[in-house]
């Protein structure tokens, strides 16, 4: 006689196999493809806890190694905004671990251009200035468990106001060099709570792009669109690192 609950006790027990092969292949260290190759270190809207190695030519960082784990970067979107910044970045990684410190200062050159812009769009305002400039200064600590990457960043800047943000990232190898890439975080200032994005990045060998959403929740009351409400804008970066 068959016993009534073979089947459904095989069917749980497949299951629970296959559970534990996924574990297994996803936290092997050896298929972390995405994570050997560090590009321009960046993932949506935060910097990525990797070395770079090799000059790199990308839209939100472009960047030269030095020596020892420095490397010379700037945001060359920044830079056609107007914004000229500079940079510079230390990286080390120690078997799983990884840690990164970094700094910054941009300078925004276009005030005249966009002072007169707004003043014939709006002759109600007669003057309208930007300072932004300053210095920013970040730090990342990373863990890369298999085809995972768990990653925090701190980050601290002086612009026209003075901002710290704490971020969270999670970045899952799908395939080959194609991940997932999930961030978390917080902007400690008062109406700006929380801040995140969730997107695809892929790192080849040397092409990288990567492509989502970020939720900013900024607001700018001379936007002529939902009440100069922001809440998500594009993540999206191309580079090529040249080996």
């Amino acid at each position: 006689m068959i016993p009534r609950y073979t089947v459904p006790r095989l069917g749980r027990l497949a299951a629970s196999g296959l559970f534990l092969w996924a574990l297994v292949s996803l936290f092997q260290p050896g298929v972390a493809h995405a994570f050997n190759h560090a590009g321009n270190a960046r993932l949506l809207s935060s910097d990525e806890a990797a070395v770079i190695k090799h000059p790199v030519l990308g839209l939100q960082r472009s960047a030269v190694p030095i020596a020892l784990g420095f490397a010379v970067d700037t945001s060359v979107l920044a830079d056609a905004a107007l914004a000229a910044n500079l940079g510079v970045r230390w990286g080390l990684e120690a078997g799983p671990h990884r840690f990164v410190v970094g700094a910054r200062y941009t300078k925004f050159l276009g005030n005249d251009i966009l002072a007169d812009f707004v003043t014939s769009q709006e002759p109600a305002v007669k003057n309208f200035e930007i300072d932004f400039q300053g210095p920013s200064a970040y730090a990342l600590y990373g863990l890369q468990l298999g085809r995972v990457l768990v990653q925090a960043e701190v980050r601290h800047w002086r612009y026209q106001t003075t901002t710290t943000t704490a971020t969270g990232a999670v970045v899952l190898n799908l395939i080959g060099h194609l991940s997932i890439v999930g961030e978390l975080g917080v902007r400690f200032k008062e109406g700006y709570p929380l801040r995140g994005a969730a997107g695809i990045r892929y790192a080849g060998e040397n092409f990288g792009f990567s492509l989502g959403a970020a939720y900013v929740d900024l607001t700018e009351p001379l936007l002529p669109i939902n009440d100069g409400r922001i809440p998500v804008l594009p993540a999206f970066d191309l580079s090529w690192t040249f080996q």
